[in-house]
């Protein structure tokens, strides 16, 4: 066991969620590890006193907010400079099973084609249930959605099997897959980032697999709040530029169909469910600012208000 493992964790003003995460990590049986904490710019302090109370960590502090994808750049180019020669993007809101890492890095050993792995994961509420066991993404509508959610695990996933999508909750891979693939879309922020990793991944011939030899729990949702307005602006401009980048307009008229229903559902549960006149103008400027992407826009001094607000 030469082969060392890096694994990144965020944290935003999440201290309770990462130290617990941290703890089980270091009760992980496979050895060389390292344990990268970036600091997506806290406001409350956490970071620094992690970094003082468990000073076995590698930790930065970003100037911003970077969000998830750029929270792991700047994770991943630590890990790399250091010489880790496996990779592993971890959630803060997770508990690890303390032999989860051997079985990815011996899959990824035999099986250099294997770009990214996910592992099985379950709610950390009801410890037998199932969050992920694979993740199907229909690509010229821009939908992923989880194999096997909220089923109980009786043994019925515990194949090993090529999925469409790794999940960012726990993404594994080598050096030579991200010195080929390139690193996370920072435009994306945060969602998709993982399906649209793991797209290209696909496009370069290798492939994205479930390993339910290796197991996590997931608290699930505790850092952002899907009805949001950050959430919701981010999931609807999000979901057009996976389809500008992956899809192409002929698939777009095809599916018209869907995406009239979609984005005018979303617009309608705002307004008539929830009574929600932020909830409303987020999706209505997700939309515009999704459509904005061939002007190099992307909303971005939008989005860095939503920061704020969360």
């Amino acid at each position: 066991m030469d082969d060392k493992v890096a694994i990144i964790l965020i944290n935003l003003n999440q201290e309770k969620h990462t130290r617990e995460c941290i703890e089980s990590l270091q009760k992980v049986t496979y050895k060389p590890i390292e344990v990268i904490l970036i600091d997506n710019f806290s406001t409350d302090g956490s970071g620094e006193r992690l970094k003082t109370d468990i000073p076995s960590i590698i930790y930065h502090r970003t100037q911003e907010n970077l969000g998830f994808a750029g929270g792991n750049n700047v994770g991943i180019k630590i890990a790399l400079d250091r010489g880790a020669d496996f990779i592993l993007l971890l959630n803060n809101d997770t508990v690890v099973d303390p032999d989860f890492i051997q079985p990815l890095v011996d899959y990824a050993i035999k099986n250099p084609d294997c770009g990214f792995q996910s592992c099985k994961i379950l709610f950390y509420s009801q410890k037998n249930v199932f969050w992920y066991a694979g993740g199907v993404f229909k690509v010229h509508k821009a939908v992923g959605k989880h194999r096997g959610m909220f089923e109980v695990d009786e043994g019925q996933y515990d194949e090993i099997v090529e999925v469409d999508f790794a999940t960012g909750c726990m993404m594994f891979t080598t050096r030579k897959v991200i010195e080929k693939v390139g690193l996370l879309d920072e435009n994306l922020f945060i969602y998709f980032e993982d399906a649209d990793w793991s797209l290209r991944v696909k496009s370069h011939g290798m492939r994205c697999v479930y390993n339910p030899k290796s197991k996590i729990w997931h608290k699930v949702s505790v850092t952002n709040k899907i009805d949001s307005p950050f959430y919701l602006y981010l999931t609807m401009r999000n979901k057009i530029l996976m389809l500008q980048k992956h899809s192409s307009p002929s698939r777009w008229l095809l599916n018209l169909p869907y995406f009239l229903y979609f984005f005018g559902r979303q617009i309608f549960r705002m307004i008539v469910k929830w009574h929600s006149l932020d909830g409303t103008r987020a999706v209505v400027y997700g939309i515009i600012d999704g459509l904005r992407k061939y002007t190099g826009e992307y909303g971005k001094g939008r989005l860095k208000k939503l920061v704020k607000m969360q």
